[in-house]
Parts: structure tokens; sequence; C-alpha cells
């Protein structure tokens, strides 16, 4: 009989909402080079049957006894089976691993109460002895290396994946490296150095850290299974380099912050659909200052330039802050002005657009962004000032007296207005997801009292109002600060503004 590996068992791995994959052994035969025959000598044949029946078995009982009585012939003996190292291997493996998955079996029994005669008080590492197997099939047969690393990704292999992964939730550190290691030891695969990496980190560990969030990217390769996995590990990768940077001076600071701009651009590659590229995008461009690589600031922000229609507002207008501190004016502002055409409403676009003019002594045209500004964002101070700004440009610009007056005084009423607000308000942050926003505004009280209903509205891409929030402030005395939140529930969610407070 020519005996073909067996398939192992398909099963869901969850990385505790980070991943989810199908593992599975290899599903066909040995490969053309690889033969594994246990048809000779007839003690192995026999072996082979009743390894058919042990996992026929209906009862554990059943299944237990054959699996002994098998595991006494294997270690009877072992020379009977010299001509057949192969074969005789491949059976041990098997035997070892159907002992390692029996309910009630410890990972190290003692060998007498699997039927070994040999050393029958000793203690055998299941896990240890299975790999061990394998080894010495590759040992006689390198033909067969890939297909024994395929069947490695066994039941066994799995069992130990599952444990490292539940313990690491459950945050059983030791555990979670315990049997991760036993994974390794079946199949060196991400999954187990994913655990291994958040072991590592959550003792502080950063380098080991660091390490297996490589090994866990290199052993994904370009499998879609692990395409979760793999891009969770570059974030953390990218995010742990970009600290360790911070912390560093020098030489090594700036080789730190260099592999910590490429991480994040692969990853903006791999994932440019991401909702947190936009933050990826800063963090690059983070990184390259810390490496004192800002002659390369622009690569960050090409693709936005070359393919705006394939990014969004958000990203569009960090683009033009990663040119603003590049020193990048004119792609600044082009970037800005991008993403207020992509989504007229933007708040953030609309104020960078207008400093930009600003920068650019292009004071006229500051004035139609910042009067839109203030319609969203009616009790920001600076968004009143972007009118004082333009004014007094405009007043130094000014030929004649009648003129030149006209824009002082315009600079004065804007002031006034801005220095006269009851309550300044500044945007902590705004979330939008797919059905759902939140608006968060940081109050600040000027007056010498109040209590203000706020109401934000919240609009989708054409401006049409999609759903509306009311925040209580409570009373405030002057000088006091306080963060409201506005939350709503609708689709498609751009942008916001909220009712002037008085």
């Amino acid at each position: 009989m020519r005996l073909t590996f067996m398939a192992g068992a398909v099963a869901a791995v969850s990385l505790t909402g980070i991943v989810s994959a199908t593992a599975a052994a290899q599903p066909g035969g040995v490969s053309a080079t690889c033969t594994i025959d246990v048809n000779q000598p007839k003690e192995l044949a026999i072996q082979s049957l009743s390894y058919q029946q042990a996992k026929a078995a209906q009862t554990p009982e059943q299944r237990k006894k054959l699996l002994g009585q098998m595991m006494k012939e294997l270690d009877t003996k072992p020379e009977r089976f010299a001509k057949n190292v192969i074969g005789y291997q491949f059976m041990l493996s098997e035997v070892l691993k159907l002992w390692a998955l029996e309910p009630g079996i410890t990972a190290t029994p003692v060998r007498s109460s699997l039927g070994f005669v040999t050393n029958p008080t000793e203690t055998i590492d299941l896990v240890v002895a299975v790999d061990a197997a394998y080894k010495a099939i590759v040992a006689a047969a390198p033909a067969c290396e890939a297909d024994i690393k395929a069947q490695r990704q066994n039941e066994l292999w799995l069992a130990q994946t599952q444990a490292a992964l539940s313990a690491s939730s459950a945050g059983s550190l030791d555990s979670a490296e315990y049997y991760a290691k036993r994974s390794m030891l079946m199949s060196d695969g991400p999954y187990a150095h994913y655990v291994l990496a958040n072991v590592a980190n959550q003792k502080g560990e950063k380098k080991a850290a660091m390490m297996h969030w490589k090994h866990v990217i290199d052993r994904s390769g370009a499998d879609t299974v692990y395409r979760d996995l793999k891009n969770g590990s570059m974030y953390y990768l990218a995010m742990t380099q970009l600290e360790q940077a911070a912390t560093a001076q020098g030489a090594d600071q700036q080789a730190q912050a260099k592999e910590a701009a490429e991480t994040f651009k692969t990853l903006i590659a791999a994932a440019p659909d991401s909702p947190d590229v936009a933050n990826h995008y800063n963090n690059w461009a983070e990184a390259l200052t810390l490496a004192k690589d800002t002659a390369n600031m622009s690569q960050v922000y090409a693709d936005m330039l070359a393919n705006p229609d394939k990014q969004s507002d958000i990203v569009l207008a960090v683009g033009g802050v990663v040119a603003t501190r590049a020193n990048k004016a004119d792609d600044a502002l082009k970037l800005f002005e991008l993403s207020v055409q992509k989504n007229p409403n933007s708040r953030d676009g609309l104020r960078n657009v207008a400093a930009s003019y600003y920068g650019k002594d292009r004071f006229k045209e500051m004035w139609a962004p910042s009067a839109k500004l203030v319609a969203l964002d009616p009790n920001n101070y600076d968004g009143w000032m972007m009118f004082a700004y333009a004014s007094q440009g405009l007043a130094k610009a000014a030929k004649l007296p009648a003129e030149k007056k006209a824009w002082t005084d315009s600079l004065v009423k804007y002031q006034t207005l801005a220095e006269n607000l009851p309550v300044k308000v500044e945007v902590a942050g705004f979330s939008r997801g797919a059905n759902e926003a939140t608006l968060t505004l940081a109050l600040e009280q000027v007056a010498a009292t109040g209590s203000y209903n706020v109401t934000a509205e919240f609009l989708d891409e054409a401006g049409a109002v999609v759903a509306t929030g009311t925040a209580e402030s409570g009373a405030l005395k002057k000088g006091d600060r306080k963060n409201v939140e506005i939350k709503a529930t609708g689709a498609k969610i751009y942008a916001y503004r909220y009712k002037a407070i008085k």
C-alpha cells in the first residue's frame, strides 16, 4: 500500500478581532519526488491498518487501546523497521500526534501510559517527539522537505496555536509564550510570532516585539489569508519604530526613523483604503522629519497630487499639512484646494485654504473660504480673525487713503467681533463612520457666565443635513473650559456645522 499524507483539520483561527483565517495541512498527497511507503515491512503494514481503525474508533477507550498497542509495536525492536526509516517515522509521527490530541493527555505524559516499552517511567514531550519524527523523515529523504513542511500545519499545530492565541487574549503572557513556542516546533508560521510580539510588547521588550512583527510580515508573504494579520503587524511595527526613534539620539534616531518611514510607506501601499490611512500619512511624514530627511517629504503626498480622485478629503488635507511642513507652499495650497473641492464643507480644508492664501499674500481670495468657514464654525476665534488678517493685508496694499481706511475699519470690526464672542469654540475632534459621526467641541467661557444647548447639524457630501444632535454645556463661569460631545446616526456623513452659541 502506498500512503499519502492525510489532510489536516480545517479550523478558524481568530486573533481577537485582528484576523480570521483558515489553516489546513497539505490537502493532497505527497509530491512526485517524495514517496512514503508503509506497506513494508509487514509489521509496518499491520500498524497502518491499526492506525485507520484508531482514526475510525467510536469511543475514546477503543481508540486509546489501539494507539497503545501501536505504540508498543513501534517501540519494540525498532530495528525491524530499519529498511524503511521514512515509513516508520511517518507512522510514529501520526500515532504521537493522535496521542497528543487525545482529551485528558498532558503535554508530557509518562511513556508507559502511551504504550512505550522502553524507559517506561520517563516522560515524553509529545510536540517535541512529533517534531523529531518529522526531522528524521527529512534527514532520510530530503525530497520530502516541502511535503513535511506542509504536513506540520496539522491538528496538533492548530491546537498549540489556538492555545497561544487564547492565552494572549486573556493576558496570560507566560502561557501565551509557552504555547507559541510549541506551535513553532510544529510550523514556524506568522501566528506564533504574532503572539510572541504581543507578549514582548506587553513586557516592554520593544526590540523583541519588533523582531517578531517582522517575522510575521516575512512569513505572511503575499498570502491573502494572512492579509489582516500582516497589515496589523506592519502597523504595530511602524508605530513602535516611530516611538523608539522619538526617544533615540543622533545617528540611531535617524536610522530608526528611516525604518519607520519605510514601514508606514509599505503599510499605506498594502492598505490604501484603511480608515486609518490619513494617520499613516501623517506618521510617515513625522518619521521623515525625525530622520532629517525632509527632502523626501514630497514622497508622502506625491500620489495625492497625481491621483486626487483616489483620496478622501481628509487624506488630501493631511497631505497639505505635510507639504506645509516641508515648506512646499504651492503643493500645500493645491492639496487644500483639492480637499475642499472634494468636500466643500470641510472645516479644516477651508481653514487651511484661507491660511494658505494669507501666506501667499492673496488676501482677497481669503474672503470666500473664510465666509464658509465661519458658517460652519461660528464661535471659532481664528475663523473670524481670518477676515481681520485679510483686511490688514489689503489695508497695507491699498493706494488710496479712503480704501486704506475702509480696510482698516474692516480689520477693527472683525477683530472686535472675534474678541467679543461670549464663548470660544475649538473643534477637539470629528470622527465619521459609515453610519455614525461624533463631533467634540471644546468650549471656553469668555463672558461672565453662560449655559448653552449646543446644536450641530451633520451634512452629507452635497451639504444636505443628514442628522442633528444636541449637547448641554451646563453652567460655565468666565475662564471655564469644557468639552461637549455630539453624536449622530446617519449614512455617509461628511461634515458638520454647529449653530452659533450666543
